[in-house]
């Protein structure tokens, strides 16, 4: 009898090790994904049916030796891919044995963002201390009368090349004298602004929006006045969640496109179809 007690409690434990020497096997691959991948073949073998719910979240912990953290991440992997639901005070549903179909673009850096050919020239044009009215602060997302360095420039390929965009750079008074150093620069300026000033950059903001090229813009780019153009608006927040330059650049749609790749996200399903 006392035997009998205790062989479930030797079961549990030799699931355990079993499923800890599997982790282990594939230490590089991020301990979160390991549990979700863990997680995702009992879904798909039927271990969890669709309709129940999953162990809970104590459970796990103590079933993969892992922090909640690492748990919630898992189950967030899992609920981003459409498999599962978590309710609270309930626990975790499971919704489907497939997961939705979800494509990524990799970026690995913010100059990845939307970037010049490596032969593109910036060529300052003037730089001046400003106060935002109300269109710039709207466009900016900051408060009227605050203090800027505005930085226009011409971006070219090359010295003399066919030019790309104009751009006006905003930046916040402190850095402003970053102009000085942009000369004929092929460096985006928030990097230099980076390296100079031992800035952060923590969030990235890119907007895009459709017009048509004034005179005056059309001439200095060389096409016809009333052009279309595609305007990219770029805003960097630095520590503090504080925006220390943003850019707007409008580019002649004639000499200006992007490409976007993107590839199959991890575990995601096979088939894929539109939604109109």
């Amino acid at each position: 009898m006392k035997f009998g007690g205790f062989r479930p409690v030797m079961q549990v434990e030799q699931v355990k090790k079993r499923a800890d020497d599997e982790l282990q096997s594939s230490s590089r691959v991020p301990l979160y994904r390991q549990i979700a991948d863990n997680l995702l073949a009992g879904i798909r073998e039927g271990k969890f049916p669709v309709g129940t719910f999953l162990p809970g979240e104590l459970e796990l912990i103590d079933r993969f030796d892992a922090s909640r953290h690492t748990i919630r991440e898992a189950l967030r992997v899992l609920e981003d891919m459409g498999l599962v639901k978590r309710q609270r005070g309930r626990g975790t549903l499971v919704l489907s044995t497939e997961a939705s179909p979800a494509f990524v673009q990799m970026v690995r850096s913010p100059s990845e963002l939307f970037s010049y050919p490596d032969s593109s020239i910036f060529r300052l044009l003037s730089d001046d201390r400003i106060k935002a009215d109300k269109p710039l602060a709207r466009e900016l997302g900051c408060q009227v009368g605050d203090e800027w360095v505005q930085i226009s420039g011409l971006r070219t390929l090359g010295d003399e090349g066919m030019p790309i965009c104009l751009a006006d750079v905003y930046v916040i008074p402190e850095y402003g004298s970053i102009a000085q150093r942009l000369g004929a620069s092929s460096r985006p300026v928030y990097e230099m602004i980076a390296e100079t000033f031992k800035e952060s950059i923590e969030n990235i903001t890119i907007r895009l929006t459709a017009g048509v090229l004034s005179d005056k813009k059309a001439a200095v780019l060389g096409v016809e006045p009333g052009s279309p153009s595609l305007s990219v608006s770029r805003f960097y927040e630095g520590r503090g969640g504080r925006i220390f330059e943003a850019s707007i650049s409008e580019h002649p749609a004639s000499n200006f496109s992007y490409t976007f790749e993107f590839t199959r996200g991890w575990q995601t399903a096979d088939h894929w179809s539109w939604n109109n």
